[in-house]
Protein backbone atom coordinates (compact mmCIF):
# COMPACT_ATOMS: atom_id res chain seq x y z
CA UNK A 1 0.00 0.00 0.00
CA UNK A 2 1.37 3.64 -1.34
CA UNK A 3 1.99 6.02 1.70
CA UNK A 4 1.13 8.86 1.27
CA UNK A 5 3.15 12.30 2.84
CA UNK A 6 0.92 14.48 4.96
CA UNK A 7 0.77 17.06 2.11
CA UNK A 8 -0.76 14.48 0.13
CA UNK A 9 -2.97 12.95 2.07
CA UNK A 10 -4.31 17.02 2.63
CA UNK A 11 -4.73 17.19 -1.10
CA UNK A 12 -6.48 13.78 -1.28
CA UNK A 13 -8.83 14.80 1.46
CA UNK A 14 -9.34 18.16 -0.44
CA UNK A 15 -10.08 16.30 -3.72
CA UNK A 16 -12.26 13.48 -2.09
CA UNK A 17 -14.45 16.75 -0.92
CA UNK A 18 -15.00 17.59 -4.10
CA UNK A 19 -18.36 15.76 -4.89
CA UNK A 20 -18.67 17.26 -8.82
CA UNK A 21 -15.95 15.20 -9.40
CA UNK A 22 -17.50 11.99 -9.03
CA UNK A 23 -20.36 12.90 -10.97
CA UNK A 24 -20.25 11.09 -14.31
CA UNK A 25 -21.79 13.31 -17.14
CA UNK A 26 -25.50 12.30 -17.68
CA UNK A 27 -24.39 11.54 -21.37
CA UNK A 28 -22.13 9.28 -21.10
CA UNK A 29 -24.90 6.57 -18.92
CA UNK A 30 -28.01 7.30 -21.70
CA UNK A 31 -25.30 6.82 -24.72
CA UNK A 32 -24.08 3.17 -23.43
CA UNK A 33 -27.98 2.09 -22.11
CA UNK A 34 -29.49 2.75 -25.53
CA UNK A 35 -26.11 0.39 -27.15
CA UNK A 36 -27.18 -2.19 -24.76
CA UNK A 37 -31.02 -1.93 -24.89
CA UNK A 38 -30.87 -1.42 -29.11
CA UNK A 39 -27.54 -2.51 -30.36
CA UNK A 40 -28.20 -1.77 -34.32
CA UNK A 41 -30.30 1.73 -33.95
CA UNK A 42 -27.86 4.03 -35.26
CA UNK A 43 -30.66 6.58 -35.65
CA UNK A 44 -31.46 6.58 -32.18
CA UNK A 45 -27.97 7.08 -30.69
CA UNK A 46 -27.22 9.70 -33.21
CA UNK A 47 -30.44 11.66 -32.77
CA UNK A 48 -29.40 11.34 -28.78
CA UNK A 49 -26.09 12.44 -28.88
CA UNK A 50 -27.30 15.42 -31.43
CA UNK A 51 -29.26 16.88 -28.40
CA UNK A 52 -25.67 18.46 -27.58
CA UNK A 53 -25.04 20.53 -30.46
CA UNK A 54 -21.26 21.08 -28.65
CA UNK A 55 -20.62 17.82 -28.31
CA UNK A 56 -21.60 16.56 -31.88
CA UNK A 57 -19.37 19.34 -33.28
CA UNK A 58 -16.63 17.91 -31.40
CA UNK A 59 -17.12 14.54 -32.37
CA UNK A 60 -17.27 15.64 -36.25
CA UNK A 61 -14.25 17.62 -35.72
CA UNK A 62 -12.18 14.70 -34.21
CA UNK A 63 -13.44 12.42 -37.06
CA UNK A 64 -12.35 14.86 -39.79
CA UNK A 65 -9.38 15.61 -37.89
CA UNK A 66 -6.25 14.56 -40.34
CA UNK A 67 -4.36 12.70 -37.46
CA UNK A 68 -8.15 10.52 -36.75
CA UNK A 69 -7.07 9.35 -40.66
CA UNK A 70 -10.33 8.45 -42.11
CA UNK A 71 -10.57 8.24 -46.02
CA UNK A 72 -14.03 9.88 -45.72
CA UNK A 73 -15.20 13.38 -44.83
CA UNK A 74 -18.20 12.93 -42.11
CA UNK A 75 -20.99 14.95 -42.30
CA UNK A 76 -23.00 13.65 -40.14
CA UNK A 77 -23.06 12.00 -36.45
CA UNK A 78 -25.53 9.16 -38.60
CA UNK A 79 -22.72 8.75 -40.83
CA UNK A 80 -19.71 9.01 -38.36
CA UNK A 81 -21.16 6.11 -36.72
CA UNK A 82 -21.59 4.24 -39.49
CA UNK A 83 -18.17 4.66 -40.51
CA UNK A 84 -16.64 4.31 -37.14
CA UNK A 85 -18.43 2.43 -35.40
CA UNK A 86 -20.61 2.78 -32.33
CA UNK A 87 -17.38 1.73 -30.22
CA UNK A 88 -15.32 4.96 -31.50
CA UNK A 89 -17.75 7.10 -31.33
CA UNK A 90 -18.36 6.24 -27.24
CA UNK A 91 -14.99 6.42 -26.62
CA UNK A 92 -14.67 10.36 -28.30
CA UNK A 93 -18.10 10.95 -26.66
CA UNK A 94 -16.65 9.61 -22.96
CA UNK A 95 -13.71 11.41 -23.00
CA UNK A 96 -14.69 14.59 -24.72
CA UNK A 97 -17.75 15.02 -21.56
CA UNK A 98 -15.01 13.70 -19.26
CA UNK A 99 -13.04 16.51 -19.78
CA UNK A 100 -15.94 18.88 -20.82
CA UNK A 101 -17.75 18.39 -16.97
CA UNK A 102 -14.39 19.44 -15.62
CA UNK A 103 -13.86 22.91 -17.55
CA UNK A 104 -12.75 25.88 -16.43
CA UNK A 105 -12.47 29.45 -17.67
CA UNK A 106 -9.14 30.54 -18.78
CA UNK A 107 -7.14 32.64 -16.24
CA UNK A 108 -3.52 33.94 -16.35
CA UNK A 109 -2.41 30.60 -15.55
CA UNK A 110 -4.48 28.49 -17.28
CA UNK A 111 -5.04 28.63 -21.23
CA UNK A 112 -8.30 26.11 -21.55
CA UNK A 113 -7.52 26.30 -26.00
CA UNK A 114 -4.34 25.61 -24.99
CA UNK A 115 -5.01 22.33 -22.69
CA UNK A 116 -7.80 21.43 -25.08
CA UNK A 117 -5.19 21.20 -28.18
CA UNK A 118 -2.73 18.99 -26.33
CA UNK A 119 -5.34 16.72 -25.23
CA UNK A 120 -7.02 16.14 -28.55
CA UNK A 121 -3.34 15.83 -30.23
CA UNK A 122 -2.11 13.71 -27.55
CA UNK A 123 -5.29 11.04 -28.22
CA UNK A 124 -5.15 11.53 -31.44
CA UNK A 125 -1.59 10.78 -31.88
CA UNK A 126 -1.37 7.91 -29.76
CA UNK A 127 -4.64 6.58 -31.29
CA UNK A 128 -2.65 6.59 -34.65
CA UNK A 129 0.38 5.30 -33.74
CA UNK A 130 -0.45 2.42 -31.59
CA UNK A 131 -2.27 1.02 -35.40
CA UNK A 132 1.01 1.91 -37.14
CA UNK A 133 3.18 0.07 -34.68
CA UNK A 134 0.71 -2.83 -34.73
CA UNK A 135 -1.18 -2.46 -31.48
CA UNK A 136 -4.33 -1.82 -33.51
CA UNK A 137 -5.76 -3.85 -30.24
CA UNK A 138 -5.08 -0.85 -28.01
CA UNK A 139 -6.04 1.97 -30.10
CA UNK A 140 -9.16 2.80 -28.25
CA UNK A 141 -7.72 2.74 -24.74
CA UNK A 142 -4.68 4.53 -26.21
CA UNK A 143 -7.13 7.05 -27.03
CA UNK A 144 -9.40 7.45 -24.40
CA UNK A 145 -6.06 7.66 -21.94
CA UNK A 146 -4.35 10.23 -24.31
CA UNK A 147 -7.24 12.57 -23.89
CA UNK A 148 -7.35 12.48 -20.49
CA UNK A 149 -3.80 12.18 -19.39
CA UNK A 150 -3.65 15.87 -17.99
CA UNK A 151 -7.39 15.67 -16.66
CA UNK A 152 -5.98 16.53 -13.08
CA UNK A 153 -4.30 19.92 -14.09
CA UNK A 154 -7.99 21.25 -14.96
CA UNK A 155 -8.54 19.94 -11.22
CA UNK A 156 -5.64 22.08 -10.19
CA UNK A 157 -6.27 25.32 -11.93
CA UNK A 158 -10.02 25.34 -10.55
CA UNK A 159 -9.94 24.35 -7.23
CA UNK A 160 -5.74 24.66 -5.75
CA UNK A 161 -5.77 28.03 -7.69
CA UNK A 162 -3.02 29.03 -4.29
CA UNK A 163 -0.68 26.09 -4.93
CA UNK A 164 -1.18 25.56 -8.93
CA UNK A 165 0.46 29.76 -9.10
CA UNK A 166 3.04 28.73 -6.86
CA UNK A 167 3.49 25.54 -8.79
CA UNK A 168 4.08 27.68 -11.64
CA UNK A 169 6.76 29.71 -10.01
CA UNK A 170 9.03 27.43 -8.77
CA UNK A 171 9.11 25.33 -11.70
CA UNK A 172 10.40 28.76 -13.72
CA UNK A 173 13.52 28.18 -12.17
CA UNK A 174 15.23 25.08 -12.97
CA UNK A 175 12.83 22.90 -11.00
CA UNK A 176 11.18 20.26 -13.36
CA UNK A 177 7.42 20.62 -13.04
CA UNK A 178 6.39 17.34 -11.88
CA UNK A 179 8.63 17.74 -9.05
CA UNK A 180 7.32 21.06 -7.95
CA UNK A 181 3.74 19.92 -7.56
CA UNK A 182 5.24 16.92 -5.48
CA UNK A 183 6.82 19.83 -3.18
CA UNK A 184 3.79 21.64 -2.82
CA UNK A 185 0.68 19.56 -3.00
CA UNK A 186 2.84 16.65 -1.75
CA UNK A 187 1.19 14.65 -5.08
CA UNK A 188 1.79 15.01 -8.77
CA UNK A 189 -0.99 15.48 -11.71
CA UNK A 190 -0.48 12.02 -12.78
CA UNK A 191 -1.14 10.21 -9.66
CA UNK A 192 -4.46 12.09 -9.62
CA UNK A 193 -5.39 11.85 -12.76
CA UNK A 194 -5.11 8.02 -12.00
CA UNK A 195 -7.81 8.87 -8.93
CA UNK A 196 -10.26 10.93 -11.24
CA UNK A 197 -10.01 7.74 -13.68
CA UNK A 198 -11.02 5.11 -10.80
CA UNK A 199 -13.35 7.89 -9.84
CA UNK A 200 -15.20 7.83 -13.07
CA UNK A 201 -15.26 3.87 -13.29
CA UNK A 202 -13.06 3.74 -15.90
CA UNK A 203 -11.10 0.52 -17.10
CA UNK A 204 -7.88 -0.35 -14.93
CA UNK A 205 -5.80 0.07 -18.07
CA UNK A 206 -6.93 3.88 -18.42
CA UNK A 207 -6.06 4.68 -15.01
CA UNK A 208 -2.59 2.91 -14.77
CA UNK A 209 -1.51 4.41 -18.07
CA UNK A 210 -2.72 7.87 -17.20
CA UNK A 211 -0.57 7.41 -13.72
CA UNK A 212 2.40 6.58 -15.48
CA UNK A 213 2.41 8.44 -18.40
CA UNK A 214 5.65 10.18 -17.68
CA UNK A 215 7.13 6.47 -16.70
CA UNK A 216 5.77 4.26 -18.54
CA UNK A 217 8.43 1.85 -17.81
CA UNK A 218 7.49 1.57 -14.47
CA UNK A 219 4.05 0.44 -15.43
CA UNK A 220 3.05 -2.35 -13.77
CA UNK A 221 0.26 -3.94 -16.26
CA UNK A 222 0.41 -2.75 -20.09
CA UNK A 223 3.63 -0.65 -20.68
CA UNK A 224 3.05 0.01 -24.97
CA UNK A 225 -0.17 1.98 -24.21
CA UNK A 226 1.37 4.22 -21.62
CA UNK A 227 4.75 4.44 -24.03
CA UNK A 228 2.24 5.47 -26.57
CA UNK A 229 1.05 8.48 -24.71
CA UNK A 230 4.50 9.36 -23.67
CA UNK A 231 5.86 9.45 -26.92
CA UNK A 232 2.85 11.06 -28.10
CA UNK A 233 3.21 13.99 -25.05
CA UNK A 234 6.82 14.16 -25.93
CA UNK A 235 5.83 14.83 -29.60
CA UNK A 236 4.15 18.18 -28.47
CA UNK A 237 7.18 20.05 -27.31
CA UNK A 238 9.58 18.60 -29.82
CA UNK A 239 7.15 20.22 -32.52
CA UNK A 240 6.10 23.07 -30.40
CA UNK A 241 2.71 22.40 -31.74
CA UNK A 242 -0.43 21.88 -28.73
CA UNK A 243 2.36 21.96 -26.28
CA UNK A 244 1.71 22.81 -22.48
CA UNK A 245 3.91 24.81 -19.58
CA UNK A 246 3.69 22.12 -16.93
CA UNK A 247 5.54 19.43 -19.90
CA UNK A 248 8.51 21.89 -20.66
CA UNK A 249 10.52 19.70 -18.43
CA UNK A 250 9.49 16.81 -19.72
CA UNK A 251 12.08 13.87 -19.49
CA UNK A 252 11.60 11.44 -21.73
CA UNK A 253 11.39 7.71 -20.88
CA UNK A 254 14.27 5.92 -23.13
CA UNK A 255 12.97 2.33 -22.57
CA UNK A 256 9.97 3.78 -25.19
CA UNK A 257 12.32 2.59 -27.92
CA UNK A 258 12.07 -0.75 -26.81
CA UNK A 259 8.77 -0.97 -25.31
CA UNK A 260 7.26 -0.37 -29.17
CA UNK A 261 9.60 -2.08 -30.60
CA UNK A 262 11.92 -0.12 -32.42
CA UNK A 263 14.88 -1.28 -33.65
CA UNK A 264 16.81 1.69 -32.20
CA UNK A 265 16.52 5.72 -30.83
CA UNK A 266 16.96 6.57 -34.58
CA UNK A 267 14.76 4.81 -36.05
CA UNK A 268 11.99 6.08 -33.48
CA UNK A 269 13.16 9.83 -34.15
CA UNK A 270 12.36 9.18 -38.37
CA UNK A 271 9.56 7.77 -37.55
CA UNK A 272 8.01 10.61 -34.97
CA UNK A 273 9.58 13.63 -37.76
CA UNK A 274 7.03 11.97 -39.75
CA UNK A 275 4.05 13.43 -37.51
CA UNK A 276 4.93 16.75 -37.66
CA UNK A 277 3.27 18.49 -40.54
CA UNK A 278 0.04 16.47 -39.75
CA UNK A 279 0.17 17.61 -36.22
CA UNK A 280 0.05 21.49 -37.56
CA UNK A 281 -2.87 20.58 -39.70
CA UNK A 282 -4.97 18.80 -36.87
CA UNK A 283 -3.91 21.98 -34.02
CA UNK A 284 -5.73 24.21 -37.43
CA UNK A 285 -8.86 22.18 -37.61
CA UNK A 286 -9.58 21.37 -34.35
CA UNK A 287 -13.17 22.80 -32.67
CA UNK A 288 -12.90 24.36 -29.34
Amino acid sequence: MEQHSAKAKDTLKRIGGLNNLISIPKIIFEVSQTIKSEPGNIKKLARLIEKDQGLTTKILSVANSPLFGLQKKVSSLEFALMIMGTDEVVRIVTAISLSESLKVKSTKDFEYIEYWKHSMLVGMAARDMSIRLGFSDLSGEAFLAGMLHDVSIQVFAQHFQKEFEEIINASKSSKKFFDCEKEILGISHDYIGKILAERWRLPEIIAETIEYHHLPSSAAGNKQIASLIHLADSMTQEFKIGHCFWDKTLTFDGNVVELLNFKSAEEMVLFVSEYEEVFRDTAESIVF
